[in-house]
């Protein structure tokens, strides 16, 4: 009886052993089931796909053989993907064709995961343009993709200015408004343009010529060198690049690879904008401002601006509200 207890208990252990043995083989030799999304339809490009019906698409499993060819799948859209990306509206830059398998790389979509690769995939605005902006010490440490800046541009320096007749005048340290030469005598404008290294003359044999009386235009409040302004609101940060050097060597011989300054940055601005975020790097000095991460306010209307005069302005403005004494009562 002894025996047979012992025989069965034996037995009870190969079995557990080898039910362990079978599902630790399944595990590790069975390969993976993924599942793909393919098109059951044609396709075109600049569909949306809000716009196609559910059976357009139909969910494909799939097998590989090893972990490196089911990389294959990091570049295939997902069932979870493109749930995501009709929840936002995706559209389609690319044909696809029937029975395709759907690349992530035809998608523009802000929730297309393939967008950390490949940046112009999340602009589903053609509005919106990604710039390369270069930065030295202008820029917070820690910033990193996903954060939101503003950027304004200062400009120390304006050697002329040009009217809306092409009229150039130097401008020297102060940003004036059109001026009128109305009412100025003929004397007194000679003395002003030979002071400014023109040659006056009048007709051979005639009189000297008389300016031509011009209304009056209500002048603008001056603008003193230097002068700020905002460019873009809430510009999201896509990339990061930084400079890389190489740390230490393993003996296996991996590399590690040190980051060190941030030497540009990859932006998202309108289109509209380009051309003057082109010229604040040109010309002038362009500002980076990190924003809170709870900061809501991307279409802020366009600001005043700032200039040296303003800051003269409440300069004195202050001071002379601080010095003036409090009537006792």
């Amino acid at each position: 009886m002894n025996v047979n207890r012992s025989l069965l208990f034996i037995g009870i252990i190969l079995g557990l052993a080898g039910f362990v043995g079978s599902f630790l083989i399944n595990s590790f030799l069975t390969p993976q089931t993924d599942v793909m999304v393919a098109a059951r339809v044609d396709i075109l490009k600049g569909t949306e796909i809000n716009r196609l019906p559910e059976d357009a698409f139909v969910q494909v499993p799939v097998q590989f053989p090893s972990s490196s060819a089911r990389k294959v799948m990091d570049s295939i859209l997902k069932p979870a993907d493109l749930d995501a990306m009709r929840r936002v509206n995706g559209v389609f830059i690319t044909d696809v064709f029937k029975f395709e398998p759907i690349l992530l790389s035809s998608i523009v979509s802000a929730e297309n995961p393939a967008a950390i690769r490949i940046n112009t995939l999340a602009l589903s605005d053609p509005r919106m343009m990604i710039m390369t902006i270069p930065v030295s010490d202008n820029v917070p440490k820690d910033i990193r993709p996903g954060d939101r800046v503003d950027l304004a541009v200062a400009v120390t320096s304006v050697g002329e200015t040009v009217d809306e007749d092409g009229v150039v005048s130097q401008s020297g340290n102060l940003l004036f408004p059109t001026t009128s030469f109305a009412n100025i005598p003929p004397e007194a404008l000679v003395a002003v343009l030979e002071d400014a290294g023109y040659s006056v003359t009048g007709p051979v044999g005639g009189p000297a010529a008389q300016p031509t009386a011009t209304p009056e235009v209500p002048e603008a409040p001056t603008l003193r060198e230097p002068i700020a302004k905002v460019l873009v609101h809430g510009a999201e940060i896509v990339g990061v690049q930084r400079d890389t050097s190489l740390s230490s060597v393993t003996s296996q011989g991996e590399a590690t690879i040190a980051l060190g300054e941030i030497l540009a940055l990859d932006v998202v601005i309108p289109r509209e904008a380009f051309e003057y975020v082109t010229m604040a790097i040109t010309g002038g000095s362009l500002h980076i401002g990190l924003l809170s991460p709870i900061a809501d306010d991307w279409t802020d209307q366009p600001t005043l601006g700032a200039s040296l005069q303003d800051l003269l302005d409440i300069f004195r403005e202050d001071r002379e509200a601080l010095a003036t004494p409090v009537p006792q009562e």
